[in-house]
């Protein structure tokens, strides 16, 4: 009995020693997504004769803004989630929006800071910037700039768009489509002239004073690009633009 007690455990061993052998691998765990905070500036250029050279197109369409994410309001309690947008104190290009303030060329229009995890260009969303006109009930009114995110009031705002970060490979990658409206070119192409629907002109308060008020076009701004953390990365057309500082963060 104890020889066949023997000889059964060197059985059982060694069909445990096979069955472990022709067990699959297990699959290796994917590398969880690097992190980064990205602070986003938009301006425009307060020159009346900017882009009066330029032929611009009448109808340039709009961003998909409706399709992005709408940043997650700041919550100072608890982890960030992805695409949260952070309270002012966490802001580096501070004395950039100064600056433009105090410019007598520029005119700064909204000023973001989110945290997100960067994933592939493929599949990574893009956030909203900004808010279109007819994305606020009652639309027909252009606002003072507002923030932007989903914690602050729907004004429309002057530029709006979407933005995106995400990787290439082992590079990160941005991109930006934005429109602004502004007072209508001197010089446009178009097969059919100014698409009217594209336009909101800011409302007026009496006849007399709508009559006055100049027809108004959209003029967009479409550019990607490769980018180096903790550098300033400049997007921009001869009537606006944008910069973008990207930074790492540190995740538990």
């Amino acid at each position: 009995m104890k020889t066949s007690a023997a000889a059964l455990t060197a059985f059982s061993l060694i069909l445990a020693s096979a069955a472990a052998l022709a067990a699959p691998a297990a699959a290796p765990q994917a590398a969880a997504p690097n992190w980064y905070n990205v602070e986003l500036i938009v301006f425009r250029s307060v020159d009346p004769a900017a882009g009066a050279g330029e032929t611009w197109p009448a109808d340039p369409g709009t961003p998909a803004w409706a399709a992005a994410l709408p940043l997650n309001p700041p919550n100072s309690i608890g982890p960030a989630v992805p695409y949260q947008a952070l309270s002012p104190v966490n802001e580096q290009l501070g004395e950039d929006w100064t600056r433009l303030k105090r410019s007598h060329s520029y005119q700064p229009l909204l000023h973001l800071t989110w945290t997100q995890p960067a994933s592939d260009r493929a599949t990574a969303p893009s956030v909203r910037v900004g808010v279109p006109p007819s994305a606020v009930p009652g639309a027909g009114t252009v606002a003072a700039p507002a923030a932007g995110t989903s914690s602050a009031p729907q004004q429309a705002t002057l530029a709006y768009g979407a933005a995106k970060l995400s990787t290439t490979g082992p590079y990160l990658h941005f991109d930006l489509d934005l429109v602004l409206q502004g007072p209508a070119a001197r010089n446009y192409w178009s097969t059919g002239g100014i698409n009217t629907a594209a336009m909101t002109a800011p409302a007026a308060t009496t006849a007399v004073a709508a009559a006055a008020v100049p027809i108004f076009q959209l003029y967009r701004l479409r550019q990607d690009r490769r980018i180096n953390v903790g550098k300033l990365s400049y997007f921009d057309n001869p009537l606006f633009g944008a910069v973008v500082l990207v930074t790492p963060v540190r995740r538990p």
